[in-house]
């Protein structure tokens, strides 16, 4: 773990690397005949503290078989393939605003500058579409009742739309 000081807030780097977790024989043709080929360092964010910036240096280690020479890497138990963020980061993303109905805004702006985890919006809708329940919403909401003391106007992003048929929008109706 390395620790630096950078504008006031302390840099906290931890290390993990594929070859911890050194295979003992080749998924494909069991062989034990393996050998380290490359690797590839990223360095993954995770939710810090409003004073500590905590970072993964991560390295993805390729092993190579030397029986039938092809490339191969293993799962990091802590670190699934392909991921950007640990997953620590996903969920906190996805429950304040599942669960605590934040916006994803706030969340970005949260992450950002609270915990210094450099993400976009589109990341964050993307993680709350995969892990929420929007393919069980209901796009025709003709057969719902209105809520209690509904005013008949619908407030959209401060905007406000009126629900009822106006005399002129008579002819719009199908």
């Amino acid at each position: 773990m390395e620790v630096q000081n950078k504008n006031g807030v302390e840099l906290e780097i931890r290390e993990h690397s594929d070859a911890d977790f050194y295979p003992s024989t080749w998924p494909s043709c069991h062989t034990s005949d393996i050998r380290r080929h490359t690797y590839k360092v990223r360095f993954i964010p995770d939710l810090g503290t409003p004073r500590i910036c905590r970072q993964i240096r991560y390295e993805r280690v390729y092993f190579k078989c030397k029986n039938c020479g092809k490339v191969f890497t293993i799962e990091h138990p802590l670190i699934p393939i392909g991921s950007n963020y640990k997953p620590g980061v996903i969920e906190y993303a996805v429950s304040r605003v599942l669960e605590r109905g934040d916006s994803i805004r706030r969340v970005v702006r949260d992450l950002n500058e609270l915990h210094y985890v450099k993400v976009s919006i589109i990341s964050v809708e993307r993680w709350v579409n995969r892990h929420g329940k929007k393919q069980n919403l209901s796009d025709d909401l003709r057969e719902e009742d209105p809520p209690d003391k509904f005013s008949g106007f619908i407030s959209v992003d401060g905007t406000f739309k009126s629900v009822k048929i106006k005399k002129n929008d008579q002819n719009l109706e199908r």
